[in-house]
């Protein structure tokens, strides 16, 4: 015969079996607040890893602007210096030649010059320009020439305006020999922006 069921009894069953299925639904809600969490936690980390990536992008591309900007600089720096030095040497060049007219070298230049011209062009007269300052020395270099090659070798009686140098042409215009050193310092100009403008774009 079983002991009687006392209250107190009962009441410690009751707490017992309540306990277990409190248990039981804690232990569920757990494991569905962790899974929660590790999606939760799977979605932050996947988040941060998209900012981070769009973080690295975007100081990437401003390094590069960055960067882009400051050889931009440079080379404009460099082809600001490069044209200060060759407008240097074009003047230094007209300095030069000026400070040399008169002498018996710059004389040689301008009989050489001409002497030339009159043999590429070719025909019985020829027609001489020269500036103001080289009048005298062309005249009398035309006047040699003339004599020496049989050419009627023509000085205008108008200066024309260049630094120095002859501008020789056939009576009718179709042919023009340009030995002045406007011409000959222009040339040499383009020759150096050309060597400024390779060095500036590698090639």
């Amino acid at each position: 015969m079983s002991a009687p069921v006392t209250l107190e009894r009962l009441i410690e069953e009751v707490v017992s079996e309540a306990l277990i299925v409190y248990e039981s639904k804690l232990d569920e809600a757990g494991k569905r607040v962790l899974e929660r969490l590790e999606r939760e936690g799977a979605r932050l980390l996947e988040e941060l890893r998209s900012e981070m990536e769009r973080v690295i992008r975007e100081v990437e591309s401003e390094r590069m602007r960055r960067t882009g900007q400051l050889e931009l600089e440079a080379r404009r720096a460099y082809l600001e210096e490069m044209e200060r030095m060759v407008d240097a040497a074009i003047r230094d060049a007209v300095e030069r030649v000026k400070s040399m007219r008169g002498s018996k070298e710059y004389r040689e230049f301008l009989r050489r010059s001409l002497s030339d011209a009159v043999e590429y062009l070719g025909t019985e007269e020829v027609v001489v320009e020269t500036c103001a300052e080289d009048m005298e020395a062309v005249r009398s270099i035309a006047k040699e020439l003339s004599k020496e090659r049989g050419v009627k070798v023509n000085v205008s009686v108008r200066p024309i305006p260049v630094i120095g140098g002859v501008r020789a042409s056939r009576p009718d215009g179709s042919m023009v020999i340009d030995s002045t050193l406007d011409y000959r310092l222009k040339r040499a100009e383009e020759q150096l922006r050309s060597i400024v403008v390779r060095a500036l774009t590698g090639q």
